[in-house]
């Protein structure tokens, strides 16, 4: 009989543990609480312009997702990212190549997302195990099951509201740390910045600038700026109005980089409540055989798309033996 699965959460975790699962057999079941998919891999529009909010960029160091990150650039879903570094030099400073999704970072996903299905703003909030298996539910109080397991790939502090009374699970992920990260998103009519791309650890309060039209695939008129608070300065303002917050990182942006006054054709910022795992796991996944529950996230291994990809591929294959 097909074992039907659920996974939650439609990031690079979950999807990667969606296909694993289902290239195995399952029927495959994915729960998304935002209307989009790719999580952290996210790419949003404005008018003409598309911003990539979330990860900037990927590198693959183990085999496993250097195979991926060919089958990605292979079908056009990725391509090298070299941006202008300090010196003027493309791609300047790289231990390993950049990559990029095509035409948006959240492509990246695009290759697990085939076969599997997926419902989108579906936030689930607990899990439940019935005599017929494991049922999830949702904030409108419905639910959907039985599920013969359960993979939860939501970031540590949501995943440990939805475990519930499973200790065993629950347990390990007090070790996580998560911090915010405020993601500021500029349109401009024109060049207004120098001629390098990217722009690193650049204040207390800017950790990252980029102009996200330097990117494959990405074709604008004028600018598009991607920043990034600091992990400190997000937990200061992680309650603060978005256009306050917008202002004051633009503000920072112009002051620090000594830019001409201009004002943005369009800003909008963007906070990622979980968005950085500042202490992570030190596990690939926790699982328990017992429940046929686990959970995984790049928050287990550190803070990378490749610490994702594994942790949710490892995971699924935790599952399947579990099953089998």
């Amino acid at each position: 009989m097909t074992k039907r699965t659920a996974v939650v959460g439609a990031g690079l975790a979950g999807l990667a543990c969606a296909r694993v699962l289902r290239r195995s057999g399952c029927y495959v079941e994915v729960f998304e609480a935002d209307r989009i998919v790719g999580g952290r891999l996210a790419t949003t529009r404005m008018g003409l312009a598309s911003f990539d909010h979330g990860a900037q960029y990927v590198t693959a160091r183990s085999t496993q997702f250097q195979n991926y990150l060919k089958e990605l650039h292979d079908t056009g879903y990725a391509a090298r990212w070299t941006p202008r570094s300090v010196t003027g030099e493309a791609g300047g400073g790289q231990i390993l190549p950049w990559y990029v999704g095509t035409p948006g970072m959240a492509s990246m996903v695009r290759p697990l997302a085939e076969s599997v299905r997926i419902r989108a703003g579906r936030r689930v909030h607990t899990i439940e195990q019935l005599d017929k298996g494991w049922f999830l539910w949702f904030d409108d109080e419905t639910s959907v099951g039985p599920f013969a397991a359960v993979a939860i790939t939501v970031p540590a502090p949501e995943a440990t509201l939805m475990l519930g009374r499973l200790d065993d699970l629950a347990e390990p992920l007090s070790r996580v740390r998560m911090s915010p990260c405020w993601a500021l998103m500029v349109r401009l009519e024109q060049q207004a910045f120098p001629e390098q791309d990217v722009y690193s650890d650049m204040s207390e309060v800017i950790r990252w600038i980029a102009r996200n039209s330097t990117k494959p695939g990405r074709g604008t008129i004028g600018e598009s700026i991607v920043v990034h608070a600091s992990q400190g300065w997000s937990r200061e303002m992680e309650d603060v109005d978005p256009e306050a917050v917008a202002d004051a990182l633009w503000g920072e942006v112009c002051q620090t980089l000594g830019l001409k006054p201009v004002r943005p054709a369009q800003m909008v910022a963007h906070l990622w409540k979980h968005g950085i795992a500042d202490q992570h796991l030190g596990e690939s996944y926790v699982f328990s055989t017992e429940h046929r529950v686990g959970v995984a996230g790049d928050w287990c291994l550190g803070r990378l798309a490749e610490h994702a990809f594994e942790s949710g591929a490892s995971l699924g294959r935790a599952i399947i033996a579990a099953l089998n």
